[in-house]
């Protein structure tokens, strides 16, 4: 159900999607607000009230990343093979760092993520990784390990990524520039 909200001079609309979870959620998805609540959740304007600045805050960085991938050029001579031993080496490397194993590492095309780490201790590489500077994809495979040793984005998971990355907030900006530069040239495209 589609619905809007007034900040400052701006009218927000906003999506509110009811699911099977314990907790709300506010979630930015290709430039619009969602709002996903538990089964017969009412209270929407005093949440969205109370996180407004979180959500003006969160739509004007969408806004400036989708701007700034214009300027980013993605790597288009990188083989995969190259791709799948780079991922490979830094898996190896941060295995012994962190003192962590990797079950498995999988390729898929994702959507919405630039990876992922599951309890099996499984992680997953986006494909479209392939077209970003290697000290991104260096990033992104220690973001994903450090999830073996703490599943959620945690303080304690900030601080593992901290310790061999102190700049990681420009990092994570980054990534979301590239995010709409790949979607843009490669994803929306096909």
């Amino acid at each position: 159900m589609q619905k809007s909200f007034k900040i400052d001079d701006l009218n927000i609309k906003y999506d509110i999607i009811h699911r099977k979870v314990k907790y709300w959620r506010l979630e930015i998805k290709y430039g619009k607000l969602v709002l996903i609540t538990p089964q017969g959740f009412k209270n929407y304007e005093k949440i969205l009230e109370k996180h407004k600045k979180w959500i003006y805050r969160k739509l004007i960085e969408y806004e400036t990343s989708k701007n700034d991938a214009k300027e980013k050029q993605l790597n288009f001579n990188r083989s995969e093979e190259n791709f799948r031993e780079i991922i490979n080496e830094y898996v190896q490397k941060f295995s012994n760092e962190l003192n962590v194993r990797v079950n498995r590492v999988y390729f898929r095309k994702m959507k919405s993520r630039w990876g992922s780490c599951s309890s099996k201790r499984n992680i997953s590489i986006n494909r479209y990784l392939i077209y970003l500077p290697e000290n991104l994809i260096e990033y992104l495979v220690f973001h994903e390990m450090a999830h073996l040793i703490e599943l959620n984005h945690s303080k304690k998971f900030w601080a593992i990524i901290h310790s061999k990355f102190p700049d990681y907030k420009e990092i994570e900006k980054e990534l979301s520039i590239y995010w709409f530069a790949v979607r843009e040239t490669i994803i929306d495209k096909h």
